[in-house]
Protein backbone atom coordinates (compact mmCIF):
# COMPACT_ATOMS: atom_id res chain seq x y z
CA UNK A 1 0.00 0.00 0.00
CA UNK A 2 3.15 2.59 0.64
CA UNK A 3 4.69 1.39 -2.67
CA UNK A 4 1.13 2.40 -4.40
CA UNK A 5 0.73 5.79 -2.11
CA UNK A 6 4.03 6.68 -3.53
CA UNK A 7 3.24 5.60 -7.25
CA UNK A 8 -0.30 7.74 -7.18
CA UNK A 9 1.63 10.89 -5.50
CA UNK A 10 4.29 11.39 -8.17
CA UNK A 11 1.56 10.48 -11.17
CA UNK A 12 0.26 13.58 -11.01
CA UNK A 13 3.30 16.06 -9.91
CA UNK A 14 1.19 19.48 -10.08
CA UNK A 15 -1.57 18.17 -8.04
CA UNK A 16 1.05 16.56 -5.75
CA UNK A 17 3.25 19.86 -5.39
CA UNK A 18 -0.32 21.89 -5.28
CA UNK A 19 -0.97 19.81 -1.13
CA UNK A 20 2.27 19.95 -0.23
CA UNK A 21 2.77 23.39 -0.42
CA UNK A 22 -0.95 24.25 1.54
CA UNK A 23 0.81 21.90 3.98
CA UNK A 24 4.11 23.84 3.66
CA UNK A 25 2.52 27.23 3.97
CA UNK A 26 0.26 26.33 6.57
CA UNK A 27 3.02 25.39 8.93
CA UNK A 28 5.29 27.84 8.07
CA UNK A 29 3.12 30.44 9.00
CA UNK A 30 1.52 29.08 12.00
CA UNK A 31 5.40 28.34 13.31
CA UNK A 32 6.29 31.97 12.56
CA UNK A 33 3.32 33.49 14.01
CA UNK A 34 3.90 31.43 17.54
CA UNK A 35 7.93 31.76 17.44
CA UNK A 36 7.77 35.67 17.61
CA UNK A 37 4.66 35.64 19.99
CA UNK A 38 6.86 33.73 22.45
CA UNK A 39 9.94 35.58 21.90
CA UNK A 40 8.40 38.72 22.58
CA UNK A 41 7.26 37.90 25.25
CA UNK A 42 10.22 36.06 26.68
CA UNK A 43 12.27 39.10 25.79
CA UNK A 44 9.66 41.54 27.88
CA UNK A 45 9.24 39.69 30.77
CA UNK A 46 13.47 38.98 30.87
CA UNK A 47 13.48 43.06 30.91
CA UNK A 48 11.23 43.37 33.32
CA UNK A 49 12.37 41.28 35.88
CA UNK A 50 16.27 42.80 34.78
CA UNK A 51 15.52 46.19 35.07
CA UNK A 52 12.99 46.06 37.66
CA UNK A 53 12.03 42.74 39.75
CA UNK A 54 14.65 40.42 39.52
CA UNK A 55 14.28 36.81 38.73
CA UNK A 56 14.62 36.10 42.51
CA UNK A 57 13.62 37.92 45.45
CA UNK A 58 14.84 37.70 49.25
CA UNK A 59 12.42 39.03 51.87
CA UNK A 60 11.99 38.26 55.45
CA UNK A 61 9.97 36.63 57.15
CA UNK A 62 6.41 38.03 56.90
CA UNK A 63 7.44 40.72 55.03
CA UNK A 64 5.47 39.26 51.78
CA UNK A 65 2.40 39.41 53.53
CA UNK A 66 2.41 42.35 55.73
CA UNK A 67 5.38 44.80 54.06
CA UNK A 68 6.21 47.37 56.54
CA UNK A 69 9.63 48.52 57.95
CA UNK A 70 9.43 45.85 61.16
CA UNK A 71 9.12 42.76 58.83
CA UNK A 72 12.19 44.26 56.80
CA UNK A 73 15.65 42.29 56.57
CA UNK A 74 19.63 42.28 57.52
CA UNK A 75 21.79 40.98 55.04
CA UNK A 76 25.96 41.71 55.71
CA UNK A 77 28.30 42.49 52.79
CA UNK A 78 30.00 39.05 52.84
CA UNK A 79 26.92 37.45 51.79
CA UNK A 80 25.80 39.84 49.11
CA UNK A 81 29.15 39.09 47.72
CA UNK A 82 28.71 35.45 48.07
CA UNK A 83 25.53 35.95 46.61
CA UNK A 84 27.15 37.89 43.25
CA UNK A 85 29.85 34.97 42.87
CA UNK A 86 26.95 32.45 42.36
CA UNK A 87 27.14 30.90 39.20
CA UNK A 88 24.43 31.92 36.86
CA UNK A 89 23.95 35.15 38.65
CA UNK A 90 23.87 38.31 36.89
CA UNK A 91 22.80 40.90 39.64
CA UNK A 92 22.35 41.60 43.00
CA UNK A 93 20.89 44.45 43.68
CA UNK A 94 19.64 44.92 47.58
CA UNK A 95 16.88 47.47 48.10
CA UNK A 96 15.01 49.19 50.71
CA UNK A 97 11.31 50.49 49.79
CA UNK A 98 9.29 52.13 52.12
CA UNK A 99 6.39 54.62 51.82
CA UNK A 100 6.37 58.47 53.10
CA UNK A 101 4.93 61.70 52.75
CA UNK A 102 6.64 64.52 50.75
CA UNK A 103 6.14 68.16 51.67
CA UNK A 104 7.67 71.25 49.90
CA UNK A 105 5.89 74.60 50.58
CA UNK A 106 2.16 74.11 51.39
CA UNK A 107 2.57 71.31 48.71
CA UNK A 108 2.46 67.76 50.44
CA UNK A 109 1.88 64.24 48.37
CA UNK A 110 1.96 60.35 49.68
CA UNK A 111 4.93 58.97 48.19
CA UNK A 112 7.09 55.89 47.75
CA UNK A 113 10.65 55.63 48.46
CA UNK A 114 12.99 53.16 46.83
CA UNK A 115 16.63 53.04 48.57
CA UNK A 116 19.23 51.78 45.63
CA UNK A 117 23.09 51.32 44.81
CA UNK A 118 23.28 53.86 42.44
CA UNK A 119 26.01 52.32 40.29
CA UNK A 120 24.55 48.68 40.84
CA UNK A 121 20.98 50.32 39.28
CA UNK A 122 23.10 51.78 36.08
CA UNK A 123 23.91 48.78 35.49
CA UNK A 124 20.48 46.96 35.57
CA UNK A 125 18.48 49.19 33.89
CA UNK A 126 18.02 52.39 32.56
CA UNK A 127 17.70 54.65 35.08
CA UNK A 128 20.45 57.63 34.17
CA UNK A 129 19.13 57.69 31.12
CA UNK A 130 15.41 59.01 32.24
CA UNK A 131 17.15 62.11 33.84
CA UNK A 132 14.96 65.18 32.12
CA UNK A 133 17.03 67.30 34.68
CA UNK A 134 19.51 67.99 37.22
CA UNK A 135 22.43 65.37 37.77
CA UNK A 136 22.46 61.46 38.46
CA UNK A 137 22.45 59.92 42.32
CA UNK A 138 26.44 58.98 43.55
CA UNK A 139 27.01 56.25 46.11
CA UNK A 140 27.04 58.71 49.14
CA UNK A 141 24.81 61.15 47.85
CA UNK A 142 21.91 62.34 50.48
CA UNK A 143 19.44 63.53 47.41
CA UNK A 144 17.15 62.31 46.32
CA UNK A 145 15.19 61.59 42.72
CA UNK A 146 11.98 62.28 41.60
CA UNK A 147 9.43 62.02 38.90
CA UNK A 148 8.40 64.79 36.52
CA UNK A 149 4.74 64.38 37.51
CA UNK A 150 5.63 64.71 41.51
CA UNK A 151 7.50 67.73 40.75
CA UNK A 152 5.42 69.78 39.16
CA UNK A 153 2.77 68.34 41.71
CA UNK A 154 4.81 69.73 44.28
CA UNK A 155 6.26 72.73 42.05
CA UNK A 156 9.52 71.13 43.16
CA UNK A 157 12.69 72.02 41.22
CA UNK A 158 16.19 70.70 41.13
CA UNK A 159 18.05 72.19 43.97
CA UNK A 160 15.11 72.30 46.29
CA UNK A 161 14.69 70.26 49.34
CA UNK A 162 11.72 67.76 50.36
CA UNK A 163 10.49 67.23 53.81
CA UNK A 164 10.16 63.08 54.26
CA UNK A 165 7.87 62.22 57.34
CA UNK A 166 7.03 58.46 57.27
CA UNK A 167 7.55 55.03 59.73
CA UNK A 168 10.88 54.33 60.81
CA UNK A 169 11.90 50.92 62.52
CA UNK A 170 10.70 49.45 65.57
CA UNK A 171 7.90 52.67 65.76
CA UNK A 172 10.27 55.39 65.40
CA UNK A 173 9.51 58.35 63.63
CA UNK A 174 10.84 58.57 59.95
CA UNK A 175 11.98 62.32 59.30
CA UNK A 176 14.37 63.88 57.14
CA UNK A 177 15.32 66.45 54.46
CA UNK A 178 16.61 65.63 51.44
CA UNK A 179 17.47 68.22 48.19
CA UNK A 180 16.41 66.70 44.67
CA UNK A 181 19.10 66.24 42.38
CA UNK A 182 17.28 65.33 39.97
CA UNK A 183 14.25 64.49 37.56
CA UNK A 184 13.23 61.06 36.22
CA UNK A 185 10.81 60.69 33.14
CA UNK A 186 9.45 57.14 34.48
CA UNK A 187 7.77 54.56 32.90
CA UNK A 188 4.30 54.57 34.50
CA UNK A 189 2.03 57.86 35.29
CA UNK A 190 2.39 55.69 38.81
CA UNK A 191 5.76 56.29 39.40
CA UNK A 192 5.60 59.32 37.58
CA UNK A 193 3.71 61.18 40.24
CA UNK A 194 4.44 58.88 43.13
CA UNK A 195 7.61 57.67 43.51
CA UNK A 196 11.37 59.12 44.72
CA UNK A 197 15.06 57.41 44.79
CA UNK A 198 17.76 57.74 47.01
CA UNK A 199 20.58 55.76 47.70
CA UNK A 200 20.57 52.71 49.92
CA UNK A 201 22.65 54.38 53.39
CA UNK A 202 20.15 57.67 53.02
CA UNK A 203 17.44 55.33 52.86
CA UNK A 204 18.37 53.05 56.17
CA UNK A 205 19.28 56.48 57.91
CA UNK A 206 16.08 57.88 56.98
CA UNK A 207 14.19 54.35 58.42
CA UNK A 208 17.13 54.01 61.19
CA UNK A 209 17.68 50.64 60.15
CA UNK A 210 21.49 50.63 59.44
CA UNK A 211 22.48 47.34 57.50
CA UNK A 212 18.59 46.87 56.81
CA UNK A 213 16.96 46.03 53.61
CA UNK A 214 13.12 45.26 52.41
CA UNK A 215 14.80 42.73 50.37
CA UNK A 216 17.42 41.71 47.49
CA UNK A 217 16.87 41.45 44.01
CA UNK A 218 18.63 38.89 42.30
CA UNK A 219 18.40 38.86 38.35
CA UNK A 220 20.07 35.81 36.48
CA UNK A 221 21.73 35.45 33.56
CA UNK A 222 19.69 32.01 32.32
CA UNK A 223 16.26 31.62 33.25
CA UNK A 224 16.02 27.97 32.13
CA UNK A 225 18.07 27.22 35.12
CA UNK A 226 16.16 29.47 37.75
CA UNK A 227 15.30 26.37 40.01
CA UNK A 228 18.87 25.35 40.31
CA UNK A 229 20.09 28.79 41.19
CA UNK A 230 17.02 29.40 43.76
CA UNK A 231 18.86 25.74 45.39
CA UNK A 232 22.35 27.88 45.37
CA UNK A 233 21.06 30.88 46.84
CA UNK A 234 19.05 29.11 49.68
CA UNK A 235 21.84 27.70 50.48
CA UNK A 236 23.64 31.04 51.11
CA UNK A 237 21.16 32.80 53.06
CA UNK A 238 19.94 31.26 56.05
CA UNK A 239 16.19 30.75 55.28
CA UNK A 240 15.47 30.51 58.92
CA UNK A 241 14.94 34.19 58.63
CA UNK A 242 14.35 34.19 55.17
CA UNK A 243 11.96 33.61 52.75
CA UNK A 244 13.43 33.18 48.89
CA UNK A 245 10.53 33.68 45.66
CA UNK A 246 10.79 33.00 42.35
CA UNK A 247 9.71 35.95 39.90
CA UNK A 248 6.01 33.70 38.94
CA UNK A 249 5.45 34.19 42.51
CA UNK A 250 6.67 37.51 43.07
CA UNK A 251 5.24 38.42 39.58
CA UNK A 252 1.58 37.29 39.97
CA UNK A 253 -0.34 40.07 38.29
CA UNK A 254 2.24 40.34 35.41
CA UNK A 255 1.71 36.77 34.84
CA UNK A 256 -1.91 37.45 34.70
CA UNK A 257 -1.84 40.10 32.24
CA UNK A 258 0.26 37.94 30.17
CA UNK A 259 -2.59 35.21 30.14
CA UNK A 260 -4.98 37.91 29.16
CA UNK A 261 -2.63 38.89 26.33
CA UNK A 262 -1.42 34.93 25.45
CA UNK A 263 -5.90 34.35 25.35
CA UNK A 264 -5.83 36.71 22.23
CA UNK A 265 -2.92 35.82 20.62
CA UNK A 266 -4.23 31.98 20.97
CA UNK A 267 -7.65 32.89 19.89
CA UNK A 268 -5.86 34.67 16.49
CA UNK A 269 -3.83 31.45 15.81
CA UNK A 270 -6.83 29.27 16.40
CA UNK A 271 -8.19 31.79 13.72
CA UNK A 272 -5.35 30.76 11.42
CA UNK A 273 -5.62 27.71 11.63
CA UNK A 274 -9.48 27.47 10.85
CA UNK A 275 -8.38 29.08 7.95
CA UNK A 276 -5.36 26.84 7.37
CA UNK A 277 -8.25 24.01 7.69
CA UNK A 278 -10.37 25.28 4.93
CA UNK A 279 -7.22 25.86 2.92
CA UNK A 280 -6.25 22.34 3.21
CA UNK A 281 -9.74 21.09 3.16
CA UNK A 282 -10.07 23.06 -0.52
CA UNK A 283 -7.20 21.15 -1.76
CA UNK A 284 -8.29 17.59 -1.03
CA UNK A 285 -11.83 18.46 -2.55
CA UNK A 286 -9.96 19.05 -5.74
CA UNK A 287 -7.53 16.25 -5.26
CA UNK A 288 -10.53 13.67 -4.85
CA UNK A 289 -13.13 14.77 -7.29
CA UNK A 290 -10.10 14.86 -9.84
CA UNK A 291 -9.74 11.31 -9.03
CA UNK A 292 -13.60 9.70 -9.18
CA UNK A 293 -13.24 8.00 -12.23
CA UNK A 294 -10.10 6.54 -11.05
CA UNK A 295 -11.59 5.49 -8.06
CA UNK A 296 -14.82 3.87 -9.83
CA UNK A 297 -12.02 2.37 -12.16
CA UNK A 298 -9.52 0.74 -8.89
CA UNK A 299 -12.95 -0.62 -7.26
CA UNK A 300 -14.33 -2.53 -9.91
CA UNK A 301 -10.72 -4.15 -10.58
CA UNK A 302 -11.90 -5.91 -7.00
CA UNK A 303 -9.76 -3.42 -4.78
CA UNK A 304 -11.47 -3.47 -1.37
CA UNK A 305 -13.05 -0.01 -0.38
CA UNK A 306 -11.18 -0.11 3.21
CA UNK A 307 -8.17 -0.58 1.55
CA UNK A 308 -8.41 2.12 -0.85
CA UNK A 309 -9.37 4.39 1.62
CA UNK A 310 -6.47 2.87 3.59
CA UNK A 311 -4.14 4.39 0.27
CA UNK A 312 -5.62 7.76 0.37
CA UNK A 313 -4.81 8.43 3.81
CA UNK A 314 -0.83 6.94 3.70
CA UNK A 315 -0.71 9.64 0.18
CA UNK A 316 -1.87 12.26 2.56
CA UNK A 317 -0.15 11.32 5.44
CA UNK A 318 3.31 11.58 3.13
CA UNK A 319 2.56 14.64 1.50
CA UNK A 320 1.78 16.40 4.94
CA UNK A 321 4.96 14.98 6.48
CA UNK A 322 6.72 16.08 3.24
CA UNK A 323 5.22 19.58 3.35
CA UNK A 324 5.28 20.04 7.14
CA UNK A 325 9.46 19.01 7.18
CA UNK A 326 10.17 21.41 4.30
CA UNK A 327 8.30 24.33 6.29
CA UNK A 328 10.58 23.13 9.35
CA UNK A 329 13.98 23.34 7.66
CA UNK A 330 12.76 26.61 6.11
CA UNK A 331 11.32 28.13 9.59
CA UNK A 332 14.35 27.14 11.99
CA UNK A 333 17.46 28.12 10.46
CA UNK A 334 15.19 31.54 9.78
CA UNK A 335 13.57 32.29 13.43
CA UNK A 336 17.51 31.01 14.51
CA UNK A 337 18.65 34.02 12.71
CA UNK A 338 15.96 36.66 13.84
CA UNK A 339 17.06 35.30 18.06
CA UNK A 340 20.04 36.23 17.47
CA UNK A 341 20.15 39.00 15.02
CA UNK A 342 16.10 40.23 15.90
CA UNK A 343 14.47 42.98 14.14
CA UNK A 344 15.02 46.35 15.48
CA UNK A 345 12.38 48.99 15.86
CA UNK A 346 12.38 52.01 14.69
CA UNK A 347 10.47 55.76 15.24
CA UNK A 348 7.18 55.98 17.46
CA UNK A 349 7.37 52.23 18.35
CA UNK A 350 10.75 52.26 19.55
CA UNK A 351 10.24 54.98 21.70
CA UNK A 352 7.61 53.27 23.34
CA UNK A 353 9.54 50.30 23.71
CA UNK A 354 12.26 52.48 25.40
CA UNK A 355 10.03 54.53 27.72
CA UNK A 356 9.20 51.04 28.70
CA UNK A 357 12.79 49.96 29.87
CA UNK A 358 12.68 47.46 26.81
CA UNK A 359 15.23 47.45 24.20
CA UNK A 360 13.45 47.76 21.15
CA UNK A 361 13.94 44.98 18.89
CA UNK A 362 11.53 41.83 17.55
CA UNK A 363 13.19 38.99 19.17
CA UNK A 364 12.06 35.29 17.58
CA UNK A 365 12.02 32.38 19.91
CA UNK A 366 12.95 28.83 19.10
CA UNK A 367 12.12 26.44 21.72
CA UNK A 368 11.40 23.06 20.13
CA UNK A 369 7.42 22.98 22.24
CA UNK A 370 6.93 25.91 19.55
CA UNK A 371 7.75 23.65 16.31
CA UNK A 372 6.91 19.86 17.44
CA UNK A 373 3.92 22.14 18.73
CA UNK A 374 2.58 23.42 15.27
CA UNK A 375 3.41 20.28 13.35
CA UNK A 376 1.74 18.06 15.51
CA UNK A 377 -1.52 20.45 15.15
CA UNK A 378 -0.68 20.76 11.20
CA UNK A 379 -0.78 17.17 10.24
CA UNK A 380 -3.92 16.69 12.71
CA UNK A 381 -5.66 19.11 10.21
CA UNK A 382 -4.17 17.52 7.44
CA UNK A 383 -5.22 13.83 8.36
CA UNK A 384 -8.87 14.88 9.67
CA UNK A 385 -9.13 16.45 6.11
CA UNK A 386 -8.79 13.03 4.78
CA UNK A 387 -11.93 12.59 6.28
CA UNK A 388 -13.44 14.22 2.84
CA UNK A 389 -12.22 11.55 0.41
CA UNK A 390 -12.35 8.40 2.82
CA UNK A 391 -16.32 9.33 3.29
CA UNK A 392 -16.75 9.52 -0.80
CA UNK A 393 -14.54 6.40 -1.54
CA UNK A 394 -16.93 4.65 1.33
CA UNK A 395 -20.34 6.37 -0.38
CA UNK A 396 -19.11 5.98 -3.75
CA UNK A 397 -21.45 4.33 -6.61
CA UNK A 398 -19.17 2.88 -9.30
CA UNK A 399 -22.34 2.52 -11.90
CA UNK A 400 -22.88 6.08 -11.92
CA UNK A 401 -21.78 8.03 -15.07
CA UNK A 402 -18.45 9.84 -13.98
Amino acid sequence: MIRLAWRNIWRNKRRAVITMASVFFAAFFCTVMMSFNVGVWEKMVDNTLRSQAGHIQIHGKGYWDDKVVDNFMFMDEETIARLEDLDNVDNVSPRVETFAMASFGTSSKGIGIIGISPRKEAEKSNLPVRLVGGTYLTETDDGVLIGEGLARYLKVEVGDTLALIGQGYHGASAVGLFPVRGVLQMMTDDMDNGLAYMTLPSAQYFIDMPGGYSGILVAVKDNGRLEATMCTVKSVVDTQTLDVYPWRFTMERLLQNAQSDQAFSVLMMWILYLIVGFGILGTVIMMTNERRREFCVIISLGMQRLRLTAVVVIEMLIMSLTGVLAALAVTYPAMLWFSLYPIRMSGQMADMYTDMGMEPILPTSVAAPIFVGQIEIILIIALLATAYPVRKILKLKITDKQ
